[in-house]
């Protein structure tokens, strides 16, 4: 079963790659604007990353009577930072395309945030090298 699921995530990857090039492709020929470019990719990642660690930070907060305008903060600074890209967005585009691009990519970066997210993570764990400490003057 995890060898078809991860086919299934390869699969699903490439079908929002594909979809994410023609869409590209599409507004570039029409609008001259791109929607999928490195800069938003690396702000929608940011922003959705700041908006879920934000939203988790600030309900922990709650449920154990801290304070929660730490995590309030942080996700107030994703949601901005979504804002900024949707303002760009239209800035650069004609309406009707700001309004469909926005769209496709607030939903095609959930994935891609969730996969940067276990990216990361697996490097940190990966290159932080954790080795066992010996205590050589141990009387134990």
């Amino acid at each position: 079963m995890l060898i078809l699921t991860l086919i299934g995530l390869l699969i699903a990857a490439f079908a929002i790659y594909t979809c994410i090039l023609w869409f590209n492709k599409y507004t570039y020929h029409h609008a001259q604007y791109e929607f999928f470019t490195k800069e938003h990719s690396v702000a929608m990642v940011f922003s959705y990353a700041l908006m879920f660690f934000g939203n988790n930070w600030m309900q922990t907060a709650l449920a154990n009577n801290d304070d929660w305008l730490n995590g309030a903060i942080v996700l107030a600074v994703g949601v901005l930072l979504l804002i900024g890209v949707i303002v760009n967005n239209f800035k650069q585009a004609p309406k009707l395309y700001a309004i469909a691009g926005s769209l496709a990519q607030l939903i095609f970066y959930i994935p891609i945030t969730i996969g940067a997210v276990i990216i990361v993570a697996v490097m940190v764990a990966w290159l932080s090298e954790t080795k066992p400490v010996y205590n050589i003057n141990s009387n134990d």
